[in-house]
């Protein structure tokens, strides 16, 4: 009869498993706000791609009508595919001149007083990007 276990069968101790654990708890408050930062960034970028996207389509459609659209879902309906589906990402933004990120969730794509130019709640493109660096 034996009583003892075969070395091979040995278990992790707790002094280990705490090791273990500090160690995945560092990294993972190291991660975090890098993967958070990571987001803003992706969601100010897709807000840029589709206000440039958009833009363009107004200026084409100046050329051909001669005149800016009033609306963007019916008049640029034949310059940007799925337009009605177009909208920003929910969560935070970078503006540029603000210390923080703006949440942008339930912000709409739409067009300024004049036409001219496309903008996502009252931002246009110009108004999104990184902190300038002095």
């Amino acid at each position: 009869m034996e009583s003892m276990k075969d070395a091979s069968q040995r278990g992790f101790t707790l002094i280990e498993l705490l090791i273990v654990i500090s160690i995945i708890g560092i990294l993972s408050v190291v991660a975090v706000p890098r993967f958070s930062n990571a987001i803003v960034l992706a969601n100010t970028a897709k807000v840029q791609s589709d206000l440039r996207a958009l833009n363009t389509a107004i200026a084409m459609y100046q050329a051909e009508n001669g005149k800016y659209p009033t609306n963007l879902s019916s008049d640029l309906k034949g310059y940007i595919v799925d337009i009605d589906n177009l909208k920003p990402p929910s969560g935070k933004c970078l503006l540029r001149g603000q210390s923080d990120a703006k949440d942008f969730s339930g912000a709409a794509y739409g067009l300024t007083a004049d036409g001219t130019e496309a903008k996502c709640g009252e931002y246009t493109i110009k108004d999104f990007g990184k902190q300038d660096k002095n």
